[in-house]
């Protein structure tokens, strides 16, 4: 049996085209989630080239595989699921570690790849702190392991819910929580050795230049 074609659902009718052999039609899917595919490779990989190859690869295979989608989830929740399995294939296939430069300005057409960390602790500098905070995030995301780098990528940076997630990763929504909860642990973690590391080389720096005064 056949899926009942919404009318009401303008997108639904675009993959149906797409799914026809409609090239058009799929080009207009790849315009308007293009760039948020990007920015999931970008996540994963932590480099723009990597990334870039990661996005052409998903396209491909999705155009490939558009008669496997049957409409069970959102379009770009099985698209997203692509995305992801592309881009820890092609890690499993580079055996390298991510190389990122912190300082780079990821640009997707007009707009850019942020890190949508919250933050919503008071600060003088609110825009400085926080665009150092998801630098910092985003160094320490790259050192989890991959399963629990993935989950916080999918709710805590892409928004996804936890009945979406259970859907990408094709697990229940207890264990999504109980990932999650883990994953986060470790993350604050990390990141708090990480501030201490840098306290610490503060007052190194102090104790030293304290030292220089007094010879």
């Amino acid at each position: 049996m056949t899926d009942q074609i919404d009318h009401n659902d303008p997108e639904r009718l675009i993959v149906e085209e797409a799914r026809s052999g409609d090239a058009d039609a799929f080009t207009i899917l790849f315009d308007r989630y293009a760039p948020r595919i990007f920015s999931t490779c970008f996540q994963y990989t932590g480099h723009r080239q990597d990334a870039e190859d990661c996005v052409q690869e998903t396209f491909i295979k999705a155009w490939r595989a558009l008669n496997q989608y049957q409409f069970q989830s959102a379009f770009y929740t099985w698209l997203y699921r692509i995305a992801a399995n592309t881009c820890l294939d092609y890690r499993r296939k580079a055996h390298r570690t991510p190389a990122i430069s912190l300082d780079e300005s990821v640009d997707v057409s007009d707009s850019s790849v942020q890190w949508q960390i919250p933050d919503d602790r008071p600060l003088p500098d609110e825009t400085a702190e926080s665009a150092e905070l998801r630098r910092l995030i985003h160094s320490q995301l790259l050192i989890l392991p991959t399963s629990m780098r993935q989950i916080i990528t999918l709710i805590d940076i892409d928004g996804f819910s936890y009945q979406e997630v259970s859907e990408i990763l094709e697990i229940s929504i207890g264990t999504v929580k109980s990932r999650l909860s883990r994953a986060r642990q470790r993350l604050m973690k990390l990141l708090k050795q990480m501030e201490n590391k840098q306290l610490e080389q503060v007052n190194s720096a102090i104790r030293q230049k304290n030292r220089n005064q007094d010879n």
